[in-house]
């Protein structure tokens, strides 16, 4: 069994100086935030969990088919905000807009999955990049403060143009994304 998901790999160097000036702020980092090291960082379309390796080849095969055809194109990095909300903050996560070339793929994709026996978790895909995990909400007020002064910031653009299994592999230091098959999106445009 391998811990799988689906995701597009995300490279932001205005990201990193954010998050390289925020990691250095001692309210914000005083009671343990924990920073994703980019090059984790992804949007996850589907996560799939648990997933004996038998399927990976059908799920090679469907990924071929669902994103066959969409092309790579832009998408905009903009405002900050958090999970589940800011009374009890436990995901810091960056906004991105105009992932609309991905979205019918990716619902044909769990659709596919579903009908050929995946179980999946039944919730619409919220696109986001995990910047930070909260530990402790004792930092809840800089934490609040961060993203009151970020909320529409743009970060810039990034350009998608693959879409990845990860294999999710359980270290000491933090999870790490082990890329099983990638499936190149179409150059022919890009927005």
């Amino acid at each position: 069994m391998k811990r799988l998901f689906i995701g597009i790999p995300i490279f932001s160097e205005q990201v990193i100086q954010f998050t390289n000036s925020c990691q250095k702020d001692e309210l914000l980092n005083r009671y343990v935030i924990k920073w994703t090291n980019p090059f984790n960082w992804h949007i996850t379309l589907i996560f799939l969990g648990q997933t004996p390796e038998s399927k990976l080849d059908v799920l090679q095969k469907y990924m071929e088919s669902s994103f066959t055809g969409i092309p790579s194109f832009n998408a905009e990095l903009r405002g900050i905000g958090i999970f589940p909300n800011s009374n009890n903050p436990k995901v810091l996560w960056l906004g991105l807009d105009h992932l609309n070339p991905l979205i019918s793929a990716q619902r044909n994709m769990v659709e596919l999955l579903q009908q050929n026996g995946f179980n999946l978790e039944n919730k619409p895909l919220k696109p986001h990049l995990t910047l930070a995990r909260v530990k402790n909400s004792a930092s809840r007020m800089a934490i609040v403060s961060l993203i009151d002064q970020y909320k529409s910031f743009d970060f810039g653009t990034v350009t998608f143009d693959r879409v990845i299994l990860y294999e999710s592999i359980s270290t000491p230091s933090g999870p790490e994304y082990k890329p099983l098959f990638a499936k190149e999106l179409s150059s022919s445009y890009c927005n």
